[in-house]
């Protein structure tokens, strides 16, 4: 399996402190079956702005602790960039980091974000060369069972992530991402889903959910199609390919 959408890099947003944390994190997931990794620190402006040197930095570090654990894991950089006016001018400029550095950017917008504001963000990614993913599509109220407004955001290029935690089924109480969940399996039945990710922050309240959440596609829809969320789509990103 491939993971896009993770924040395992230590130090550098809300998600691993140490690198020791990176490296369970890293151990955990290599057991549910990832063998590549796009670590995706958050960017957001007056939140997470952490500096390029020191994400590059740790990302180095980390990446050395790995190759000397693992001899066929391989991890990347990439940035969850966090949608205001200032982003577009800035991606790919080497503040704001593409997936692996590819055309890919994964986003996240305001999960309250207006259809309109939607559709023209997305156009001015794409227009600026851009290729958008856009992270947990179940988290945005707009889209839910807004079919229609997915199509043409897909039209212009869009990919679509879910999180693996999504996937799983809801707990009977007193579980808080229900209603991500139903969004979820809405989405994956209408066949709109490109791409299912970890989002991992950590192993206690934000815990990799891979082998659970491709148990589940396997079970449902196949082999062929759990092949395809969770490597052969992110692949393409990897490769900088359609």
């Amino acid at each position: 399996m491939i993971d896009i959408h993770s924040h395992i890099l230590y130090g550098v947003d809300d998600g691993a402190k140490t690198i020791n944390d990176s490296i369970r994190l890293i151990d955990e997931m290599v057991k549910q079956g990832v063998t590549k990794f796009i670590l995706t620190p958050h960017r957001r402006k007056g939140m997470f702005e952490e500096t390029v040197e020191k994400i590059e930095e740790h990302f180095k570090i980390l990446k050395e602790a790995v190759k000397n654990r693992y001899k066929d894991i391989e991890l990347y950089l990439g940035r969850e960039i966090y949608y205001n006016e200032d982003v577009v001018e800035k991606i790919g400029t080497g503040e704001l980091y593409s997936l692996a550095n590819s055309r890919y950017v994964l986003i996240e917008f305001n999960y309250g974000i207006h259809p309109k504001d939607l559709e023209n963000a997305i156009y001015n990614i794409v227009t600026s060369g851009k290729i958008p993913v856009i992270a947990h599509i179940e988290r945005y109220e707009c889209l839910e069972k807004n079919i229609k407004l997915i199509e043409k955001l897909i039209e212009h290029g869009v990919k679509i992530q879910v999180n693996a935690e999504s996937v799983l089924k809801p707990k009977l109480f007193g579980d808080k991402h229900k209603k991500y969940k139903q969004r979820a399996k809405y989405f994956l039945e209408k066949d709109i889903v490109d791409i299912i990710s970890s989002d991992a922050h950590n192993l206690d309240t934000r815990k990799p959910y891979m082998k659970e959440a491709y148990d589940v596609i396997l079970k449902k829809y196949g082999e062929e199609k759990a092949k395809l969320l969770f490597e052969l789509n992110a692949e393409n990103i990897l490769r900088d390919e359609n």
